[in-house]
């Protein structure tokens, strides 16, 4: 006999629903670690700690976020320098720290092109960004900064 009151499909809808909740719970419990974010935060930090400033660069904005296998810190430049010298910068002191330059693109803002750059870098599961605004772009900053890990991008192997 049957003791549930809305009979047999209740009882399949809420063994359905319970063994879905049961599959995503395990499923995204094991995706990522609040500790393992912690972790990659702190890494990161550390590598803002030893990254240099370019001369006369001042900061205009900062920010950071860890979570959901994650974790960014970000910071904005005020500076009047040439891209062509503050990439040379850059890519001198992170080479010689064991930085590879992943990739180096012209940006463009909705079509519109204000002669911004992107420079990509990585080192080990981190990757390190550095943004030319142009010289027509008017954001109040000059040059974005940041440093990255997500779980849910492959790390560099080694060569």
């Amino acid at each position: 006999m049957n003791t549930f009151p809305r009979g047999q499909g209740y009882t399949r809808k809420f063994m359905v629903g319970g063994l879905a909740w049961l599959f995503f719970s395990l499923l995204f419990s094991g995706c990522w670690s609040a500790k393992e974010d912690a972790a990659k935060l702190a890494e990161i930090q550390s590598v803002w700690a030893r990254l240099p400033s370019y001369p006369g660069m001042q900061e205009t904005s900062s920010s950071s976020t860890s979570g959901g296998g994650k974790a960014l810190v970000s910071k904005g430049f005020r500076s009047d320098a040439r891209y062509e010298d503050v990439k040379r910068f850059y890519v001198e002191y992170l080479e010689r720290d064991g930085w590879k330059i992943e990739s180096e693109k012209q940006l463009k803002d909705w079509g519109s092109d204000f002669g911004g750059y992107e420079i990509r870098f990585s080192k080990a599961d981190l990757t390190l960004a550095i943004e030319y605004a142009g010289p027509r772009a008017d954001y109040g900053w000059q040059y974005g900064i940041s440093v990255s890990w997500s779980r849910w991008v492959k790390a560099a192997l080694p060569e």
